[in-house]
């Protein structure tokens, strides 16, 4: 199993376009070095020595410096300060850190419908309920085989709604496996890709040619553009981590423009998608009201 280092490597490798992991010329360097000692053997010795001779040299001038107001055992250079990391690497190391991993999730769009549910994406397990006004919508995942119903709805059915409708609790069950939940996915390539796994949420927006900041709070983020023949979007965003360094919350606003159906139409839309209690077990009871879904 590959260790948090040896994945942070490996994202920091996706990062350099595409380039194929490279190996230094190691043979080629200590060759090059052990001829380097060779011909610095018949002069260490009286290098050494002269060394020695100018620290002694150096220290007796500086302890006779009067008006010297450095605290004793300071040095004249100040130990080197780390560089700063940038956003992108602390995306990456937030992404890498939230891979593999179970974890809660709730996805809300402002005006629009909730998701909540949890998923494993090591067994492929989990859930997500999306409470409208006749029914929750399900979805389950168990060991890559999924299943969508609809459930009883939390509060009474509007009257227009009231009747036979659809039978609650009985789902379909789709042939084939999958890797991850679909009810919440909405086209958006960046929270698609963040929900079923956090580390594609970095490969999304890497494919999206987003640009990548950091904010004065400390959160990311993140500003992308996506263009077609009938439209376009503009995508600005920000990434919150976790006291442990994995990805909290991510905020999409969204403008977009279109002209799909001759006319000129514009519009706005702002998502939130939330993961939380990493590590948390997710089990998932198969239905017993089942009709097979054919695709």
């Amino acid at each position: 199993m590959d260790t948090l280092d040896e994945r942070l490597a490996h994202q920091l490798h996706d990062m350099v376009d595409g380039e194929p992991d490279s190996v230094p010329p190691v043979g080629a360097l200590l060759d090059r070095g052990r001829r380097a000692r060779r011909r610095r053997t018949t002069t260490m010795v009286s290098a050494t020595c002269a060394l020695l001779a100018l620290g002694i040299g150096t220290a007796a001038t500086v302890a006779t410096l009067p008006g010297t107001d450095r605290p004793a055992g300071t040095t004249a250079q100040e130990a080197p300060q780390p560089a700063p990391v940038s956003p992108e690497l602390k995306l990456v190391a937030a992404v890498t850190a939230s891979e593999n991993i179970s974890y809660g999730m709730r996805l809300s769009y402002v005006g629009g419908l909730t998701y909540e549910g949890a998923f494993d994406p090591r067994t492929r397990t989990g859930y997500v309920r999306a409470p409208q006004d006749d029914s929750v919508m399900t979805e389950l995942l168990i060991n890559g085989t999924r299943y969508e119903g609809g459930e009883r709805p939390q509060g009474k059915p509007p009257a227009d709604k009231r009747g036979p409708g659809e039978t609650y609790g009985r789902y379909g069950q789709y042939p084939g496996t999958y890797d991850r939940l679909s009810l919440y996915d909405d086209g958006s390539g960046v929270l698609g890709a963040a929900a079923p796994d956090p580390a594609g949420l970095f490969r999304a927006l890497k494919g999206a040619n987003a640009t990548i900041s950091e904010n004065p709070d400390g959160t990311l983020h993140f500003e992308y553009g996506t263009q077609s023949k009938d439209g376009s979007t503009s995508t600005v965003g920000d990434i919150t981590i976790d006291t442990d360094g994995r990805i909290a919350k991510v905020v999409l606003n969204s403008t977009w423009q279109s002209t799909l159906k001759g006319r000129l139409d514009t519009g706005t839309s702002v998502a939130t998608l939330e993961l939380y209690d990493y590590g948390v077990e997710v089990t998932v009871k198969r239905p017993t009201d089942v009709v097979m879904v054919k695709e």
